[in-house]
């Protein structure tokens, strides 16, 4: 799936932060809206991190199914 690469490492750092171990939330909260700022700042008049995440919320529910799927297991022959 081809993506904008701010995009890309938004979803990231998205799952990340809803995927790591409790102490390492913070950090990864921070990198993700840090990422957020960056996308906001991009749009004239800018806009606010949490209307970024929730543009962003269909195509990170595909992206958090691809990632899931790539977690699986694979099965041998």
């Amino acid at each position: 799936m081809s993506r904008n690469p701010l995009i890309e490492a938004i979803h990231e750092a998205r799952y990340d932060l809803q995927t790591c171990a409790e102490k390492d939330k913070p950090a990864a909260r921070k990198k993700l809206y840090d990422l957020l700022e960056r996308a906001a700042l991009k749009r004239n008049p800018p806009a606010r991190p949490d209307d970024i995440l929730d543009a962003l919320f269909e195509d990170y529910k595909e992206f958090r199914r691809m990632k899931r799927r790539q977690e699986w297991p694979k099965l041998g022959p």
